[in-house]
């Protein structure tokens, strides 16, 4: 079987500005989401996504009128109310933000390396999880990426429980144990900063993937 192509896209997050500037691009719905985001960078990292994932629709569907539309599945999963089969997932940490794009459902996930809170993987993670965070700490952003990368696809994010999955980082590529009956396949990428994101797709062979950068001056 020949692996799902997906391409990551990876840009800035922009100086925090006032999300009005941009309201040919963002719906009214998104805009009142970013509007109730109080910390600054937060809101710049949300606003970044919508910016980029404008760009990108712009870029290969010219067609498609801005602003977009963005809706939830049922699962709460985003798609495009023009580009229903367009499939897309969105993830941030420090000032970088990431979009997947994938004919077919797709979850990633970044996050950059920082200090861990006492407790954390007690709470999330699986007791063989644990254990392997013992032999190998150095494993818990791995860890940490596959599920959320995984929950993402589905569409429940983090409501979804960490635990709820259960990971097999060896051996490489990864692969999650199943979830509600269906495998899924992960590719672990760095991107030319150094930064590792995770990508997950539906069953057993770890997606191919394009890594592209896009200018956040696009954007402005």
């Amino acid at each position: 079987m020949n692996p799902i192509a997906v391409t990551l896209y990876h840009t800035s997050v922009i100086s925090p500005c006032d999300p009005n500037q941009f309201a040919h691009l963002i719906c009214p719905e998104r805009h009142r989401a970013l509007s109730n985001i109080r910390h600054p960078h937060a809101q710049a990292c949300s606003l970044t996504g919508d910016l980029m994932l404008a760009e990108i629709v712009r870029t290969h569907f010219p067609q498609v009128r801005l602003p977009l539309s963005r809706k939830s599945d049922a699962n709460g999963k985003p798609y495009l109310a023009s580009l229903p089969d367009f499939h897309f997932s969105l993830s941030h940490s420090g000032d970088i933000v990431v979009c997947a794009t994938s004919p077919v459902p797709v979850g990633v996930d970044i996050e950059l390396p920082r200090p861990i809170r006492s407790g954390i993987a007690a709470r999330w993670f699986s007791a063989e999880e644990q254990h392997l965070l013992s032999q190998d700490p150095a494993a818990f952003f791995d860890l940490w990426m596959a599920k959320e990368a995984v929950l993402k696809e589905i569409g429940c994010g983090l409501s979804g429980s960490l635990k709820a999955v259960s990971v097999s980082l060896s051996p490489t590529p990864h692969l999650m144990h199943p979830v509600s009956g269906v495998w899924h396949a992960l590719s672990q990428v760095r991107l030319p900063t150094g930064a590792s994101v995770m990508l997950s797709v539906s069953g057993q062979v770890p997606p191919s993937v394009a890594i592209q950068s896009i200018d956040p001056l696009s954007f402005l």
